[in-house]
């Protein structure tokens, strides 16, 4: 039933083949995905990024990272989770390919990829990831401005909020403002200063 996939999301698809962007790469998650995760969070348990794309032969994807976990989700109707302890991965990698950032994880001996992500959301989660995994960097790094960053920092607070509602009361949103700009400020475009005129 995967080819039905085409009919549904024809728009998005041609857009991703066509153009080489996910429209939906940077959406907020859905409720039902808010649903099928909150349940494999523990209560101490902190978001630290996510990722929507597409999976081959599979559609939609999502994989959310936590201090703890990496949640992969394949495929949205079937609401299979895979999870994988961040000790269990031992090869990562975020490549710029021709449908936006491809992503894969060697994790538990299963091999799990994902394409067509948004370059500020893959590289937000790849930088998080790197903080507690050694993983390679990412190959042709997107450049991101001040806008991509604010905008990982809210998709990531939100995500936080829905997931876990009552340890996001407890979060500071600018300090995860501070870590996520810390985290990219590597890839933050330089400033070009403006001519007087």
């Amino acid at each position: 039933m995967a080819w039905l996939d085409s009919f549904v999301h024809g728009d998005a698809l041609s857009e991703i083949l066509i153009e080489g962007r996910n429209p939906y790469g940077a959406n907020l998650l859905k409720e039902s995905d808010v649903e099928l995760l909150r349940n494999l969070l523990a209560a101490d348990e902190r978001v630290l990024g996510y990722v929507l794309g597409r999976v081959v032969l599979a559609g939609r994807g999502l994989w959310l990272l936590t201090d703890r976990q990496l949640l992969v989700s394949e495929q949205e109707a079937a609401g299979a989770v895979h999870r994988y302890a961040l000790s269990d991965i031992t090869a990562f990698a975020c490549v710029k390919g021709k449908y936006g950032y491809t992503l894969r994880v060697t994790a538990a001996g299963q091999l799990r990829s994902l394409y067509a992500a948004a370059p500020h959301m893959a590289a937000a989660l790849h930088a998080a990831l790197g903080r507690t995994v050694q993983i390679p960097p990412v190959v042709k790094p997107p450049l991101l401005s001040e806008e991509d960053v604010a905008e990982v920092v809210h998709r990531v607070s939100d995500a936080s909020a829905r997931l876990q509602p009552l340890r996001a009361s407890s979060d500071s949103s600018s300090a995860l403002m501070a870590q996520v700009s810390a985290q990219l400020s590597p890839l933050l475009a330089p400033l070009t200063p403006q001519r007087a005129a």
